[in-house]
């Protein structure tokens, strides 16, 4: 399992008899959620029982790294936000957004922390290691110096894909900190900071 609580990414054919069971009968139940709400849509998609198979082998072998309740749980929501049949690119999104809303933070909090970030962006303080990637991926420069109408979309695509292959078992490489200038010198004394001051009236003739 990934620390967001799914399997590793696997073909439908890698998984265990009683995983395949279980994905065979969550993408069963999620095809009769759709029959019931979207009836003379899905007839019209899924006009004879071949086209329905086909659907469902496609949903099988493009959802089967995520867990079952995950992906009944996004089918639901799709349902309520729409009045078309989810796609199986939807179905993804949405597996990837409730599977990683306890672990990841949402692409528009990511994009602002990146935008906020200080320079050097290697030594900020990262909510994960993913947002500043994204960030590095859509160019810090491109970033500062957009509106969010256009810089956003370009750092959510490259946000969403790295939290695709996060969830799926990914890794990201360590982020690289800058080493910090040495700022430790030895404060002046009391008598030094008095002959640098002398020496300072001296020259301005006060």
């Amino acid at each position: 399992m990934t620390p967001a609580g799914h399997h590793k990414p696997q073909e439908a054919a890698a998984l265990t008899k009683e995983q395949k069971a279980s994905l065979a009968n969550t993408i069963n139940e999620a095809f009769e959620l759709l029959r019931i709400n979207y009836q003379h849509l899905y007839f019209s998609a899924y006009p004879e029982m071949d086209a329905v198979n086909a659907a469902k082998r496609l949903w099988l072998d493009s959802l089967a790294h995520f867990d079952p309740n995950i992906i009944l749980k996004a089918c639901h929501e799709l349902i309520k936000q729409s009045d078309y049949l989810p796609t199986v690119s939807r179905m993804i999104k949405k597996c990837l957004e409730l599977s990683s809303s306890h672990v990841l933070p949402d692409a528009h909090s990511a994009y602002i922390e990146a935008c906020n970030a200080a320079s050097p962006k290697q030594n900020h303080a990262w909510s994960h290691d993913v947002v500043f990637y994204a960030g590095k991926q859509s160019n810090w420069y491109f970033l500062a110096c957009n509106r969010e109408g256009i810089a956003f979309p370009i750092f959510k695509r490259h946000y969403e894909k790295l939290c695709e292959h996060i969830i799926s078992g990914g890794n990201l490489p360590p982020i690289s900190r800058l080493a910090l200038p040495d700022t430790t010198d030895t404060p002046l004394s009391k008598e030094e900071n008095i002959a640098k001051m002398d020496q300072l009236r001296s020259a301005l003739n006060i």
